[in-house]
């Protein structure tokens, strides 16, 4: 696998991995491309019929998306 949490990812692919990282619809409703992706970078892994982040998916999530946001990635209004 080609372990790159630095990797760049498409719109969708971000998309996907928030969708993963919230729980967000089942792995039949996500981007099976979008998916193999993910894998092949190895942010998300298989558990059974569940998509889970790595350490290293989790980290990505934390660094792109550290400022207070939905899971599809739209800032939340200031308080």
């Amino acid at each position: 696998m080609e372990a790159s949490p630095l990797a760049a990812l498409s719109p969708n692919e971000e998309i996907t991995l928030r969708r993963i990282a919230f729980g967000i619809g089942g792995r039949s409703t996500l981007r099976r491309e979008d998916v193999g992706r993910l894998t092949k970078l190895y942010l998300v892994v298989a558990r059974g019929n569940a998509l889970i982040l790595t350490a290293q998916g989790e980290s990505r999530i934390a660094q792109q998306h550290g400022a207070k946001r939905d899971p599809l990635g739209r800032k939340e209004a200031d308080e």
